[in-house]
């Protein structure tokens, strides 16, 4: 089904990183949700005025579960609005204030639909505690059962056509709203498990209660929401999937030996800025490496469509002093915490003593200070015929 509605609406469609494109598919997801939220709203307010109505003609209780749900289900037009927008604004080419572009709108988008989520939960819940302090009841029939499970279906529907459109083109916001629409489904569900209850049994007091698991469910998936559309305002780490096929490419051309310090920005979805630095031999001509370099950066440009900056390192091959230093230190850090890994590895011979100089990546939560680490080398190689200084570089992971 998701495959026909993007093969119909979308001109294109498999290109997704295509900023139009990808733009094109947010707002076919958008207006489907619209659409569907549109329909369950209509059905639950009719099922709850209708139930309403058939008590004393009207001077009975609405169903606090029926609303909740039915008001739960607004919110999520409203979100559907405000995501249709942001997929519009996102689609923006980059200007003279947002040199990176704008796609990034729509993770404040993800985050304010998020913040709806919880503020309704927390409403509902209160709405619900009130209903059960009161013993409100409320008497079901078959129709609402029946309503109630189609509305059920149009959720399912929802959370799959969400998640194959977030899938296609990797938005968190659309993901994120996937998951909101598969716990809205179970949250309908449990309405219409104390209908069937209420048919079935008589147990007509069980609205105030399933109103409150409702805003429970609905509070723990706006919560996760906002952790999974905050985390890329933060910052997160490399995606790493993208850096391995990164540097897999530029090891690919001849003469770049190594890589190492790989930092990869995200601005958006589609829209990525790299740096790492390449090692070359230190004998190679210049100017040699430095197209090598440039065809590195131009080859991924082209390949993956990310602006990428390429710093050149020279490193020492073949030889045998380096080597064994070089040997010798990481033996010494391996025994010390197998967990500092090191790079950019050279020495500069002084008339008093020979400079070893590195960076050692030091991992999040490592117990060890620079100084311990530094001190541990130093008196390793300490009352030597030849003085080492280390001068190192302490680095964090990026990924």
């Amino acid at each position: 089904m998701i495959e026909l509605f993007r093969k119909l609406f979308i001109k294109d469609y498999k290109n997704v990183a295509d900023e139009g494109v990808r733009s094109a598919h947010g707002k076919l997801a958008a207006w489907f949700g619209i659409f569907t939220n549109f329909i369950l709203v209509a059905i639950k307010l009719s099922v709850a005025i209708y139930l309403w109505s058939l008590v004393n003609f009207g001077s009975g209780l609405l169903s606090i579960a029926l609303i909740s749900d039915a008001i739960n289900n607004l919110s999520d037009l409203a979100n559907c609005v405000v995501t249709l927008v942001s997929f519009r604004i996102s689609a923006k080419p980059a200007d003279k204030e947002h040199p990176f572009g704008h796609e990034r709108v729509e993770y404040i988008a993800g985050l304010i639909v998020s913040i709806a989520v919880v503020l309704v939960a927390v409403e509902l819940f209160r709405d619900s505690v009130t209903a059960i302090s009161n013993h409100d009841t409320v008497n079901y029939n078959i129709i609402t059962a029946v309503m109630l499970g189609v509305a059920v279906l149009i959720k399912l529907l929802q959370g799959y056509f969400n998640f194959g459109i977030g899938k296609a083109i990797d938005s968190v916001t659309l993901k994120a709203t996937s998951v909101d629409s598969l716990t809205d489904a179970l949250a309908t569900s449990l309405v219409m498990l104390s209908a069937i209850l209420d048919l079935t049994l008589g147990w007509n007091f069980l609205d105030g209660y399933m109103g409150l698991a409702v805003s429970l469910f609905i509070f723990y998936s706006g919560i996760k929401m906002i952790k999974d559309t905050a985390d890329p305002l933060i910052g997160e780490g490399n995606n790493k999937e993208i850096a391995y096929e990164v540097v897999k490419k530029v090891l690919t051309h001849k003469g770049i030996i190594g890589v190492h310090d790989v930092i990869c920005h995200s601005y958006g979805p589609t829209k990525y800025y790299m740096s790492l630095h390449a090692e070359v031999d230190q004998k190679m001509n210049i100017l040699d490496a430095h197209e090598i370099i440039d065809d590195a950066e131009e080859d991924v440009k082209k390949t993956f469509h990310i602006d990428i900056t390429i710093h050149m390192d020279p490193v020492a091959v073949g030889d045998p002093v380096v080597d064994e230093l070089k040997m010798e230190v990481r033996e010494t850090l391996g025994n010390f915490d197998s967990s500092l890994l090191f790079h950019d590895f050279r020495i500069v011979k002084g008339q008093d003593h020979t400079n070893i100089i590195f960076d050692i990546v030091v991992p999040y939560g490592d117990k060890h200070t620079d100084e311990e680490i530094t001190k541990t080398l130093s008196d390793h190689f300490a009352g030597r015929s030849m003085a080492f200084k280390f001068v190192i570089n302490f680095d964090r992971p990026f990924d």
